[in-house]
């Protein structure tokens, strides 16, 4: 059995994970967003759970630096699309579908308010793992950011999950799940993130 040290990667000094191994996961997206947008919503966050886990195991350093690119790539791209998914399209679809007793907006502005320091956050983030790409290896206080963002992540999709969803299943009639859903494929289409 080879030692530890034997399978750290030369750079960041983390373990390399196999490229098949399952903790360094995250799934494909799902294609179609039109037919069932709140399906597709919570496939994406089941994703972004998957996204938060690597996050942590890139914390504990058991990560290579080929996952880490994969995981600043996941930032730029997938989540910065769902809050654009999120906040343009399906916001404002379930404002609309609610009744006042339902208090969608305070779970609105809750969530609003953490998509934008999610948005900082990622900034951060970027360039703590874009340095550990490049070989360096991460401070306590850098290991102790990536923790709290997938803490932080993981807490607002048990909200998005557990409030937000069950309430737009309730709420939202076909026709407005329709235009969220040609909402985020035109979002798709056009490359705009």
């Amino acid at each position: 059995m080879a030692a530890q040290g034997d399978n750290r990667d030369k750079g960041g000094g983390s373990i390399r994970a196999d490229a098949g191994d399952p903790r360094a996961a995250i799934d494909a997206p799902t294609p179609d967003c039109t037919t069932a947008p709140l399906d597709f919503l919570f496939g994406e966050h089941l994703r972004q759970r998957q996204f938060a886990k690597v996050l942590t195991l890139i914390a504990d350093g058991v990560i290579n630096r080929k996952t880490i690119a994969d995981a600043i790539s996941f930032i730029k791209t997938d989540l910065a699309l769902h809050i654009l998914d999120e906040e343009l399209s399906f916001f404002p679809g379930l404002r609309a579908s609610c009744e006042a007793d339902d208090k969608i907006d305070e779970i609105l502005e809750i969530l609003a308010k953490e998509h934008r320091e999610d948005e900082t956050g990622s900034e951060v983030l970027i360039e703590i793992l874009q340095r550990m790409t490049a070989g360096a290896a991460p401070s306590e206080d850098e290991r102790a950011l990536l923790r709290d963002f997938s803490d932080r992540l993981r807490h607002h999709l048990a909200l998005e999950n557990g409030v937000l969803l069950p309430i737009a299943r309730t709420r939202m009639n076909a026709e407005t799940l329709r235009a969220v859903g040609e909402s985020m494929a035109a979002r798709r289409a056009s490359g705009s993130r």
